[in-house]
């Protein structure tokens, strides 16, 4: 389990390929236009909210998705972790509290 990106509520195991799909699709206005828009951009990450979470956080903190993925995905960071990585002036518990709110807001809007 990824501390930081997770919220305290227990999760299914992996994610719903549908739902996956959707937050992608909702979510790809956020990206920067040189990043995959497919599915396998959320690749690594064990639910959506967890995928929307780095996307939100990504765009607030204004860095690069691909490069907040690394961090969280590969390195295994959690969420304020990586944040104080790739933007160490951000406050970073505070950027990923936003973020997982509006992941949280995404998610419901898809069920």
């Amino acid at each position: 389990m990824l501390a930081g990106v997770r919220s305290s509520v227990t999760r299914q195991e992996s994610a719903n390929p549908q739902s996956v799909s959707q937050a992608v699709k909702q979510l790809r206005p956020f990206l920067n236009k040189t990043v995959r828009t497919d599915n396998s951009m959320a690749e690594g990450f064990e639910t959506p909210e967890d995928f929307a979470a780095t996307v939100h956080a990504a765009r607030n903190i204004r860095v690069s998705f691909a490069e907040l993925k690394h961090q969280v995905v590969d390195e295994g960071k959690s969420l304020p972790a990586a944040i104080h990585v790739v933007k160490p002036a951000a406050n970073a518990s505070l950027e990923a509290d936003l973020a997982r709110s509006e992941a949280r807001a995404d998610v419901a809007a898809t069920q």
